[in-house]
């Protein structure tokens, strides 16, 4: 517990010196309380280390840690009462000088600055007099002093897993691949005989590994037609599964919840195909549960079809099972020395023969699990060789409590030697529920709210160094699927997400105490997860909580369970009639610092602490205009909130935002006035512009924004020169950008050549460090010089032109060197892709160079009527396009492109998918024996739809997949 209050004891003593809260406790007389205060949390930093070794064994000193911890969150309340009163001081003396009426008659009223600061000087004197008693105490336990080792910063890991790196687990694969093979083959007529394998192990073992292996094999990908992954995790609910089952299978977001309608559309997805569906992590032990789940799965499984279940238990394995389990036993000495030794020795640390001797015996006491190897390995690799001695000779390698609890002490030892800021961003994620997706920038803004970190930059760092030493894994940066591209701002948005392996969420469990809690009902019962805690033992203690859904039963047990003055509550969803609790409740929670809610804010009176306020996928129409006084709050997310229309005037005082996410909120008609006043503001994802003062593209021109910026209503930017205060080429975060002049296709359909809409996109020319470019309903004949500079793009790897209708000619994007995904749509006026003038506008005509789109992985070509030709021919020439990384190519609603560029489909040794729709002169040529049939016939996901006369798609012609639209 120490070690996870040094963060907080540093921030309240960070507080107390800040000098916006220092001038006013001058001005009220209590300069030398707040003195007093800073001396007692420096004496106590000291020696916490010691106070959190000797808790392990001490009752005495445990008490006195939760009593310090209780003062310390007293003492933060305090201190931050006095910022906010700075704040609200100072917005109040922007927004208007108040007449000697008013401030004589405020004297008098409940909020008077005279009311106030007795009050606040209650409230300080009493967290000092908690402070002194513990101070005094502490003399009397003779704690020694400790310093903390500096932190080092390791680069940033990746999740890719290279088979090659794996280690004693080939025949394991070999096994079960034999089996899945030769049960395929051998029950070619048994539509109902579904196999079950389940791999049974402990936890960090390598079961999912294993699982991955089998999974990606090229055998099995080959033999069988659908091959699906489920992750299960700790809740086994049907209509979840089957929802996860369909999703994989058809590629598509499936939101149906009514049983019937989910069965239907798994007949659909299955289609009696012989199937491979891995069920990852599954703990349920309900045999009913799985027989329903197994004759819906049977019921549409095709011959040979089978379903590999991992899993710790092995009463699991005996009720889903059809076969008896595969076993997957640790890794013996060799092995572990060959899996330790490519993780820390092959990674340039020098071996030596005394080094060698020292490494062994840690490894030894790893007791042959893959986790605790690779985590160790990723502990020593971060210290200097002189200190591998203490590894090995430390007391956690003998801890009876962690044996008792189920902590593998490799992994205690791993999270003791972080410092105490990457101990309590560690713990905190404990909020998570097991194998769930964990939002990186989410994880970092909610350790900004709870001040377990002073910046977003320090944030980063720690969450580098939580993957690097494997307490965080499968970092992945979402590519997000072809039908949610349907919105601008979804094509934009790219969210960066991790995972705990179960191991480490148990060791976060552990660690936090009682202050960390997710509280989860299931159809049949409420269950309280933490650790090996139940409600009786986290009675008023929790204080930060993570909730499944708002039900009269959970709103019960938060009840119980929260402390008096909660920090954190974040609830996934809430049910009819107990939505509006939050806001009922809110004056219990006046020390919330971050908050996720569906439920409709009324009264923001009692949340003045607030940096955090989650109300996506809420039905809000409009955010109540209290929410102008939260002023320190840092993170507002509203993303999809669908109803909404209009933020509060006067956000421009909430001088601490630093966040504003407004994806897929299309209601949304205008911006508060002057948010160009937000310096602290860093991200925006959507800007829609209005012509009136303080509303226009000029607020942008000062803002230093990062990630993704949508420009929405482009159309009503009076002039180039207009365009050009937005700044945009010296937003050198900025990293994804939409542009839209129209908020649909509809509003502009029709619309003449517009020179002035030229104009403006020349003015808005990027950073040359953008990644992701996207241009919608743009009115003009022809696009911008920047876009000719293949040098100034030279790290685009994603573009989309979208209803660009009077677009006539295209610039030569061929050339862009990092483009990997390119879609045109709606470029009704464009007949000829590749036509114009190269970068040195010489007059020459167009040559295909030889390396066409050097790096494009996959190609959209949709709703472009008038489009007849690849490229421009030239006289006397014959031009061979390339593209060797190609990948996917649609080609949609071309209807009078009659041909694919000469050779095209020759130089596609990468293509996996072609789809071909609504193109009616070019489809006869993939008809059996036609010009591309012998090209095509060996790509793996192919289809060609023949275009009806009534416009309406027929079926495909040839098969391999169906082509998602």
């Amino acid at each position: 517990m120490g070690s996870l209050l040094m963060p907080l004891l540093v921030r309240v003593a960070a507080k107390a010196g800040d000098a916006l809260v220092g001038e006013l406790l001058r001005a009220w007389g209590l300069d030398k309380a707040r003195g007093k205060l800073e001396r007692h949390l420096a004496a106590v930093h000291c020696i916490l280390l010691d106070a959190d070794a000797k808790s392990r064994t001490n009752p005495s000193v445990r008490r006195w840690m939760a009593d310090l911890k209780t003062a310390a969150y007293k003492a933060d309340d305090v201190l931050d009462e006095f910022r906010y009163e700075a704040l609200r001081l100072r917005a109040d003396a922007q927004i208007r000088r108040p007449s000697t009426t008013r401030k004589v008659l405020s004297y008098f009223t409940a909020n008077s600055p005279v009311v106030f600061r007795l009050s606040m000087s209650r409230k300080m004197k009493h967290a000092l007099e908690m402070i002194d008693e513990l101070v005094l105490e502490m003399n009397s336990f003779h704690f020694l002093q400790h310093t903390e080792a500096p932190t080092v910063v390791h680069p940033q890991t990746h999740s890719h897993v290279n088979e090659s790196e794996i280690v004693g687990r080939k025949d394991d694969k070999e096994q079960v691949v034999n089996i899945l093979l030769d049960h395929s083959d051998n029950n070619k007529d048994d539509n109902c005989n579904v196999m079950v394998l389940p791999i049974v192990g402990m936890g960090g073992i390598g079961k999912t590994t294993l699982a991955q292996l089998v999974h990606n094999d090229q055998r099995v990908m080959h033999h069988f037609e659908l091959v699906l992954w489920v992750s299960v995790s700790g809740k086994f609910i049907i209509e979840e599964i089957i929802r996860s089952i369909i999703e994989v299978a058809i590629m598509k977001k499936c939101d149906l919840t009514q049983m019937e309608a989910l069965q239907k559309e798994l007949c659909q997805a299955l289609g009696k195909k012989m199937y491979l569906l891995v069920l990852d992590d599954v703990w349920n032990e309900d045999g009913h549960k799985w027989d329903d789940l197994r004759s819906l799965l049977c019921s549409h499984s095709g011959p040979g079809s089978a379903i590999i279940v991992t899993s710790r238990s092995d009463k699991v394995a005996s009720i889903m099972g059809t076969l008896p389990p595969h076993q997957i036993s640790l890794l013996n000495d060799d092995q572990s020395w060959e899996f330790f030794d490519r993780n820390t020795f092959g990674r340039e640390v020098e071996k030596q023969e005394g080094l060698i001797s020292v490494a062994k015996d840690i490894v030894h006491k790893c007791k042959g699990l893959p986790l605790a190897i690779k985590t160790i390995a990723a502990l020593l690799r971060s210290k200097h060789h002189s200190q591998w001695f203490s590894v090995l000779d430390s007391d956690v390698w003998k801890d009876d409590i962690l044996t008792a609890t189920g902590i593998v002490p490799a992994l205690r030892l791993s999270y003791d030697h972080l410092s105490s800021e990457e101990k309590i961003c560690f713990s905190f994620c404990a909020i998570s529920p097991k194998d769930s997706p964990m939002d990186k920038d989410m994880l970092i803004q909610l350790w900004m709210a709870n001040d377990f970190i002073a910046s977003e930059t320090r944030g980063h760092q720690i969450f580098d160094v939580l993957v690097w030493r494997c307490f965080l894994q499968d970092v992945d940066t979402h590519k997000e699927l072809l039908f949610r591209f349907e919105r601008h701002d979804a094509f934009v948005h790219r969210p960066t997400t991790c995972k705990m392996h179960d191991l480490m969420h148990d060791l976060a469990d552990f660690v936090s105490g009682n202050d960390c809690s997710i509280l989860r009902e299931t159809s049949s019962c409420q269950e309280i997860v933490q650790g090996s805690s139940d409600a009786s033992s986290l009675q008023h203690e929790v204080q930060h909580l993570s909730v499944d859904c708002l039900t009269e039963n959970t709103i019960i047990a938060i009840k119980g369970i929260l402390a008096p003055r909660p920090r954190t509550i974040l609830s996934r969803s809430e049910s009819e009639g107990n939505a509006s609790y939050l806001t009922v409740a809110k004056s219990k929670f006046m020390s919330l610092r971050a908050l996720k809610t569906l439920s409709t804010i009324t009264d923001m009176a009692n949340l003045k602490h607030l940096r955090y306020l989650d109300c996506s996928y809420s039905r809000i129409s409009a955010l109540p205009g209290a929410t102008t006084m939260l002023y320190s709050l840092q993170t507002l997310k509203l993303f999809w909130c669908t109803n909404l229309w209009r933020l509060p005037e006067g956000m421009r005082y909430m001088s601490s935002l630093r966040h504003i996410f407004l994806v897929g909120c299309h209601r949304l008609d205008h911006m508060p006035q002057g948010l160009g006043q937000l310096n602290s503001l860093r991200t925006l994802t959507s800007y829609v512009i209005d012509s009136y003062e303080g509303r226009g593209i000029d607020q942008l021109k000062d803002l230093n924004l990062g990630g993704a910026l949508s420009l929405i209503e482009l159309r009503k930017v009076h002039s180039a020169e207009n365009a050009k205060q937005g700044n945009m080429s010296a937003k050198h975060n900025l990293k994804r950008l939409s542009l839209d002049w129209y908020r649909s296709k509809s509003t502009h359909f029709g619309c003449k050549v517009d020179a002035n809409a030229e104009g403006i996109l020349e003015a808005l020319r990027p950073d040359k460090r953008l990644e992701v470019l996207q241009l919608c309903n743009y009115t003009g004949a022809k696009l911008s010089s920047w876009m000719h500079n293949s040098t100034l793009l030279e790290q685009l790897s994603e573009l989309r032109l979208r209803n660009c209708m009077q677009c006539s000619c295209l610039p030569p994007l061929w050339q862009l060197p990092s483009l990997k995904y390119f879609e045109l749509e709606g470029l009704h006026s464009l007949r000829s892709m590749c036509v114009g003038n190269d970068d040195t506008n010489n007059g020459e005509s167009f040559i295909c160079p030889p390396s066409f789109f050097p790096k494009l992985e996959t190609m959209i070509v949709n709703d472009m009527p008038r489009l007849e030709r690849w490229h421009q021919e030239v006289a006397g020439q014959v031009s061979v396009a390339s593209f060797p990384q190609l990948k996917k190519l649609k080609i949609y609603g071309c209807r009078m492109l009659e041909t694919l560029p000469e050779g095209l489909l020759q130089q596609l040794p990468a293509l996996k998918q072609l789809h071909i729709r609504e193109c009616p002169n070019l489809e006869g040529a993939f008809f059996t024996r036609r010009a591309y049939w012998d090209l095509v016939q060996a790509i793996p996901n192919r289809s060609v739809v023949p275009y009806s006369n009534e416009g309406s798609p027929q079926t495909s012609i040839f098969g391999g997949g169906v082509s998602p639209r």
